[in-house]
């Protein structure tokens, strides 16, 4: 897919419709029904999208199952996000706001879909649909659900990242396969692989940190606030 092509602006518009709409569910009382509608739904839909790919790329493609396990980033980021939407708890929930928002944000924007002919077109549809509702499920239970993280989940974010990224490099050494893409960059993003790998890993990391920090700011502004509230007049 080119990047930012008309089809890949389509895409890019439908996240900004989508995550709009999360953050806006703020705006509704948290007990109330739509709430839970709202969560169930999404739990369905998700959960069928991919439970559905998965043995479809199985059954009918013959994919192995090494090279099929919900291994990538984004696919640990599902299972939280259905976790978080089954629990509505706010520990797993500031995951999807850091970790999952933000890996699956930098899918939408540098798509890697690897499928080619006839089922290209499905594949991209789950591809998207999967991580736009990662994106949105991230805003939703940060401001549609208004369990504000603190300074420490960004750390915590951060370390869970990486702490993902030695647990499966080994499995990846072992099985000969690339989750996380901890062994080699995306083969369709063709630019990346001029440089060392090491550089792409370094860069990943950096941008994690600062995308995490950015998404900090408006909860930092709040705090800010309320300390200058609670202080008393000089």
């Amino acid at each position: 897919m080119q990047l930012f092509s008309l089809y890949h602006c389509f895409w890019l518009a439908l996240t900004a419709i989508f995550v709009t709409g999360c953050y806006r569910m703020g705006r509704i009382d948290s007990i109330s029904r739509w709430h839970r509608i709202f969560r169930g739904g999404l739990f369905v839909a998700i959960g069928a999208n991919e439970a559905a790919w998965f043995f479809y790329r199985h059954q009918v493609l013959q994919i192995p199952l090494v090279d099929n396990l919900p291994l990538h980033l984004c696919d640990l980021s599902v299972i939280i996000m259905l976790y978080t939407l089954a629990t509505n708890r706010s520990w797993t929930g500031e995951l999807s706001y850091y970790m999952g928002a933000v890996g699956a944000l930098l899918a939408v924007c540098m798509p890697a879909i690897s499928e080619t002919g006839n089922i290209r077109l499905l594949a991209e549809i789950r591809y998207f649909l999967t991580h736009i509702g990662l994106v949105g499920v991230g805003v939703y239970f940060t401001f549609g659900s208004r369990y504000y993280p603190g300074r420490g989940a960004v750390w915590r974010s951060y370390g869970f990242v990486h702490l993902y990224a030695l647990l499966i490099t080994p499995l990846n050494l072992m099985m000969e396969t690339n989750y996380f893409f901890t062994i080699s960059a995306p083969q369709q993003l063709a630019f990346i692989h001029q440089y060392p790998h090491w550089l792409f890993l370094v860069v990943a990391s950096l941008i994690f940190l600062a995308v995490f920090n950015l998404l900090y700011l408006p909860f930092a502004v709040r705090a800010r606030r309320q300390a200058n509230t609670r202080a008393p007049a000089g």
